[in-house]
């Protein structure tokens, strides 16, 4: 057996084990709505209204400082740009004119440098790394010698046993942390502090910064959950600062009469500190915050609508709560079996339940389209120049690159090791293909603004998700209706290398990929390569920590927009046992990482989005142009349903589009479940739509659905609400509405190709195998749950007065069962926690557990 099958099996126990626990455990975020899914509601308020300018004062008067969201913050990142500062000295390190940032609690008065999370990249060493700064410029250290005195003459902080003066760190809550640099709060693996920002040659400079939330900061507690008169819930605000560096050190002597030739001194010096620029920010409440005691509503699925529902939640809890919804993202499999499970709920999927089994036509599910994003690979590149580059590439040392064109074939070198440092310089199965993306021909032929960079061992690779998905199947779908892409997968060189220099004859694809049967819905990792090194004999470094997957899109995306390529290669002797552990964010101006990520989540952490070419030879990036024409581009398919097309020549369209759908089987739901789920797709078709930041609206990243999406959703929220838990033969259909045609025929009312049926739009929609709607999906029935399959019920409170009794819906759930799920719930329990421990050590030991079984006599 190879290590790549042992890491292929694992990964499918894993998932095995995470489909049961996620099907058992749907945590939820909880939220309410009262609205009539007769009438869609107003339109809310976008809250797209928060940008702000603020200048600097004293020297830094000329200083313009604009944020791009300061109010309706979630955990995301936010765009910072100015104008009027002086260009940072040094193209390759900062010496002086540079910008610190930082996110602080306060009150309306501001922060104090006791409020704010800053010095966790000190362990970096001086100037985050080898990007070379001055020795304390990234720290809270206020001591800097005998000849290095603040002009403000404060007294200092009672130094550390050391002998050295911290700027003290105090927690929103109160909690005294021990002086240095970091503490339990934060780290240089968790801060969002920008150290250095650098100004360009036009006075201009530009960031993203990620506003942290109480979650992911505890000690600042932004967004924690306050409750004002009239019982409103607000959050905590916080305070971006800014602090402007000049050419001057804190005792009033130029830069370059330091040693260094180099400011050295700390931002949280006073000197320093009273020059900054605040900012203050206002954040959602974090929680929920809805009636107690109304009925819940359970709804599961698709990752790809985490982003819009809990983007609604809590502006459905305002309107009057009549119930509350929950949301529990879960493995696409899980979420059509819960469908076909007798008790569907309501769920998100991108793809229709497969028929399986003969099902009565009446039970069948039906689809409402509610969100249009797309698979995106997200990027977060700093411009790197190379040695030999000329200058005024170098100038642009630090600055973000708004570009990256991408082929299927490219993609397709990303996502299968088949970059040198994707796997290691070492291993020879890519010895003599490109170290990187930015060593390739073919990529710099395409991005030539990339030809003088340098990105050292970088973009070997993308960050890529770990569960399986319809998503990842839909991308390999892409990649693999591409011929060249196909020919490379095949063992074909790309041809792409330099004529005549037997050295670089292209790029082949790494031999453990060759013949990949596609599409699959994973992303494996199949070189069985190990790094030794003489000093660890023991404790090779394998891919799963030099390249491991990200727990989801939403941690890829936060993860490259943080710098982090969530690897595991710095050794650590001193952990029990030894292990290799996390290594800290990539510097700032020397950050280099991909993620295949979702559009919205892409957006929210700071992403840009690569354009990906199509099959019209147009390179097109995600936008609601481009998702719209893809959308409208869908194929036809059976029972009223379209299906994504990678290979359109529709030049605007998108290749990596995705419309997801809520499905429920309105037979199978209680009067009172369809009530509230025919609400909240009334919501989702009408104020759900409208784009912004503010709580209803609909996230930036996804694109309105088309009006004939929006007439098909609408239409199913009335079948739903009305025919929940009758047998539709005995109800009558809502005005306008008629029985489905098939393969496109329309029912009454409708047109052909255009509506009738299950999902099709107003005029034609029913209750049979319908037409094909604009935009729309596909959709039939599914199979039952498998023999001994269990799937959590949604939970209901207080159930309404006259609603059937479970057992009167035909409930599958007996009463054994229930005590079987409390057990099932210790067990994933206990499984995940053996898993995390022992996890990391296969790949170590289980070679040779397998090597001495094979060398044991046999009997």
């Amino acid at each position: 057996m190879t290590r790549a099958r042992t890491l292929g099996g694992r990964s499918r126990l894993r998932h095995l084990l995470g489909t049961l626990c996620l099907a058992l455990v749907p945590v939820v975020a909880t939220v309410g709505t009262g609205l009539d899914p007769a009438a869609p509601p107003a339109y809310a308020a976008t809250g797209d209204d928060s940008r702000t300018t603020v200048s600097g004062k004293g020297e830094f008067a000329d200083l313009k400082i604009t944020v791009s969201q300061t109010r309706n913050l979630v955990n995301q990142v936010v765009r910072i740009t100015w104008t009027g500062g002086a260009p940072t000295v040094s193209d390759t390190a900062y010496a002086a004119n540079y910008l610190q940032i930082m996110q602080c609690w306060g009150d309306e008065r501001g922060p104090g440098t006791d409020q704010c999370q800053f010095g966790g990249s000190s362990a970096l060493g001086a100037g985050a790394g080898n990007q070379a700064a001055g020795a304390y410029t990234n720290s809270r250290q206020l001591n800097y010698g005998a000849h290095l005195k603040d002009s403000e003459n404060q007294p200092l902080p009672p130094p550390s046993p050391s002998g050295i003066s911290y700027a003290p760190f105090r927690s929103v809550t109160g909690d005294e942390v021990s002086p240095g640099n970091w503490n339990e709060f934060f780290d240089v693996n968790s801060t969002n502090e920008i150290p250095y920002a650098r100004t360009n040659a036009r006075g201009e400079g530009e960031v993203y910064f990620e506003a942290q939330s109480g979650v992911e900061a505890p000690g600042l507690g932004c967004g924690d959950a306050t409750e004002q008169q009239g019982g409103t819930v607000t959050g905590r605000g916080c305070w971006l600062v800014i602090v402007p560096r000049g050419t001057s050190e804190v005792d009033g002597s130029g830069y370059t009469s330091q040693s260094s030739g180099q400011l050295q001194s700390s931002p949280l010096s006073p000197a320093n500190w009273k020059h900054r620029i605040t900012v203050p920010l206002g954040f959602e409440p974090i929680g929920s915050h809805c009636p107690i005691g109304a009925e819940e509503r359970g709804t599961l699925g698709s990752e790809m609508a985490a982003e819009a529902v809990t983007r609604w939640q809590p502006a459905l809890c305002r309107t009057g709560a009549k119930a509350i919804y929950g949301y529990a993202q879960v493995p696409d499999e899980t979420a059509r079996v819960k469908l076909l499970s007798g008790r569907p709920g309501l769920v998100f999927v991108g793809e229709h339940a497969p028929v399986t089994t003969p099902r009565e036509a009446h039970r069948k599910p039906v689809y409402a389209p509610v969100a249009l994003s797309g698979i995106t690979i997200g990027y977060f590149i700093e411009s790197q120049a190379s040695f030999r580059a000329p200058d005024a590439v170098k100038q642009r040392n630090g600055t973000r690159m708004g570009t990256l064109r991408l082929t299927p074939r490219l993609v397709a070198k990303l996502l299968t090791e088949s970059y040198r440092d994707g796997v290691s310089r070492f291993a020879e199965s890519v010895a003599k293909n490109p170290e990187n993306l930015g060593r390739d021909p073919e990529f710099i032929r395409l991005n030539p603004e990339y030809a003088d960079l340098d990105f050292g061992g970088k973009l070997g690779d993308a960050l890529v998700p770990q569960p399986l998905a319809d998503t990842t199947r839909q991308l390999w779908a892409w990649v693999a209706q591409d011929p060249a892409a196909a020919e490379f997968l095949k063992g074909t060189p790309d041809n792409q290398g330099a004529h005549g220099d037997p050295k670089n004859a292209g790029t082949t694809v790494n031999p453990h990929y060759r013949n990949i049967k596609l599409p699959v819905d994973s992303f494996p990792k199949s070189d069985p390569y190990c790094q030794p090194f003489d000093d660890r004999p023991d404790f090779p470094l394998c891919i799963q920590d030099k390249k491991p997957y990200a727990t989801d899109m939403h941690a890829a995306a936060r993860a490259a927009g943080r710098g982090d390529t969530l690897a595991r290669t710095s050794w650590d002797p001193a952990a029990t046992p030894p292990a290799y552990k996390k290594d800290p964010p990539q510097p700032a101006g020397q950050r280099a990482v991909l993620a295949v990520t979702d559009t919205a989540t892409a957006e929210r952490y700071g992403l840009l989005r690569a354009e990906l070419r199509n099959s019209a030879g147009k390179f097109v990036a995600p936008d609601t142009a481009s998702l719209t024409a893809a959308a409208n581009a869908r194929k036809p398919g059976t029972d009223g349903v379209t299906v994504p097309d990678p290979a359109t020549r529709n030049p605007a369209a998108y290749p990596l589009t995705v419309v997801t759908f809520a499905a429920t089987v309105p037979a199978d739901l209680t009067p009172a479940e369809g009530r509230d789920y025919g609400t909240l797709l009334t919501y989702a078709a009408g104020a759900g739509q409208t784009p912004g930041v503010a709580s209803g609206t609909l996230p930036h990243g996804y694109a309105p659905l088309p009006e004939a999406l929006r007439a098909q959703t609408r239409t199913i929220a009335h079948q739903v609400t009305t025919q929940a838990g009758k047998n539709p033969s005995t109800t009558t259909p809502a005005p306008g509405t008629g029985d489905g045609g098939t393969n496109g025929d329309g029912g009454a009312g409708g047109s052909d190709g255009a509506s009738g049926g299950t999902g099709g739009t107003a005029g034609g929609s029913g209750t049979g195998s319908g037409g094909v709607a604009a935009g729309g999906t596909r959709a039939t029935a599914g199979p039952s749950a498998s023999p001994g399959q269990v799937v959590a019920p949604p939970v209901t409170k207080n159930p309404s007065p006259g609603a059937p009794a479970a057992s009167a819906l035909g409930d599958p759930t007996p009463g054994w069962a229930v005590g079987f799920v409390r057990n099932a719930l210790l067990i994933c329990l206990i499984v995940g926690a053996v898993a995390a421990f022992t996890g990391p050590l296969l790949p170590r030991y289980l070679p040779r557990l397998l090597a001495a079984a094979r060398t044991r006599p046999r009997r």
